[in-house]
């Protein structure tokens, strides 16, 4: 059984591999003004998008649609903790005609607890009650086992049950092997979004334009 303990030796072999992470890339402070909401030209489209998530992976909006949003983020992220509303934003506004993901790109080893505890939490259908109350206690160096614990007695779960499954970590390999495979499309930093494939130019992480380029999607996906 894999544990928490092996963590260092996986978590650097993969780093050895996967592409340079460039630390909390802000790609979500957009300036007053927008000439045009785009995508960025220079990565090229990811074709095999829908391979970065699964069945088991927590969503937000219509299942259904064509239109895929992913949002990367790595819960230590100041940056990411400050565009979490706004992407609530997007979801309450595009949610009929898109699906969400927010899948973790943990940048730092010391993120690597918070991530399966997002997961375990996923278990109960408490990942994104999780992952508010990460970006709520948010702090630098991460949080400890004990910490992420007690945020979970916190959202309703049980302590013990979550502590248990916690340690035995058993969506690290996932998390890591996903880890690599999202630096090999183009991701660098954090918070970066994906639109079918595409990811956003770092001055179109608004609403505005968010809503805007999720919306031309779907008009393509129609004909």
């Amino acid at each position: 059984m894999l544990r928490i303990t092996l963590l260092p030796l996986i978590f650097g072999l993969l780093l050895h591999f996967a592409p340079t992470a460039e630390p909390d890339a802000d790609s979500s402070d957009a300036p007053a003004q927008i000439d045009e909401c785009s995508f960025r030209s220079e990565v090229p489209v990811a074709e095999d998008y829908m391979s970065l998530v699964s069945i088991a992976d927590p969503y937000l909006g219509d299942m259904e649609s064509s239109v895929t949003v992913i949002e990367f983020f790595n819960p230590n992220c100041p940056h990411c903790a400050t565009f979490h509303p706004v992407m609530k934003q997007v979801v309450g506004d595009m949610g009929a005609h898109a699906r969400f993901f927010l899948i973790p790109f943990p940048l730092w080893q010391y993120s690597l607890v918070q991530t399966e505890a997002l997961y375990v939490a996923a278990q109960e259908g408490k990942y994104f009650d999780m992952l508010d109350a990460q970006y709520l206690h948010q702090k630098q160096g991460g949080m400890s086992m004990d910490e992420v614990t007690v945020l979970a007695g916190d959202i309703g779960l049980e302590t013990a049950v979550f502590r248990q499954r916690l340690e035995q970590g058993l969506n690290q390999r996932m998390i890591l092997e996903r880890r690599q495979q999202i630096a090999e499309m183009g991701v660098r930093g954090t918070p970066s979004v994906m639109i079918n494939g595409q990811l956003v130019a770092g001055d179109s992480m608004s609403r505005i334009c968010l809503n805007q380029l999720i919306a031309d999607e779907a008009k393509k996906a129609q004909g």
